[in-house]
């Protein structure tokens, strides 16, 4: 009998151990997808910023062309977007914090077609959700026009695109943060435009 209930005991204490690492094992990888998550929103928008063309967003005027319209939490610009299998059009992308849920804010993508028609009212302002939880938000805008490499907190130059855009994720989910840090270098940052007279 004692030899049953030492068994037990030894029994019940691996168990414990068993059930202690488990658990820390499901947080460790429960951190390490949410952590993927926002990296991977991260390296998407890199791509899609680093794509923005040297074209006029809607609200521009004759007197005030602009390419690309920045904020430290919302960037506006002109980008190629998938909108279906193989296949791909130009449009208005704006990136910004939305509507906020339980867990913080959600990251929102609007692409609004450059181009259209009466036919084509229900493709206008698609909203994508990107990630859920954003804390905070922050972009930055690199302008080499002068020479001097400067980061400013917004963009609004005429017929200019910055030289690079970075910023920074955070995410709140189940009391733990995490954030990703995403540097984008415009390609065709250095096509100006020729002044029209």
């Amino acid at each position: 009998m004692l030899v049953g209930l030492a068994l037990v005991a030894v029994i019940s204490s691996l168990m414990i151990v068993f059930l202690g690492q488990a658990r820390t094992m499901m947080r460790i990888e429960k951190a390490t997808e949410m952590q993927m998550e926002v990296d991977a929103a991260s390296r998407f928008l890199e791509t899609a910023i680093s794509h923005a063309e040297p074209l006029p967003l809607s609200k521009s005027s004759p007197d005030n062309v602009i390419y690309l319209s920045g904020e430290p939490d919302r960037i506006e610009f002109n980008g190629i977007q998938a909108i279906g299998f193989r296949s791909s059009a130009l449009r208005e992308i704006a990136v910004s914090l939305g509507n906020e849920d339980q867990s913080g804010h959600i990251l929102t993508i609007v692409q609004k077609p450059r181009r259209g028609s009466e036919n084509s009212k229900s493709d206008e302002n698609q909203s994508v959700r990107l990630i859920a939880g954003v804390t905070a938000i922050r972009f930055e805008y690199l302008d080499t026009s002068t020479g001097a490499s400067l980061w400013s907190d917004s963009w609004s130059a005429q017929r200019r695109l910055p030289a690079a855009v970075r910023f920074t994720i955070s995410v709140d989910r189940d009391g733990a943060t995490y954030s990703s840090a995403g540097f984008a270098r415009l390609d065709l940052a250095d096509t100006q435009a020729e002044p029209m007279n």
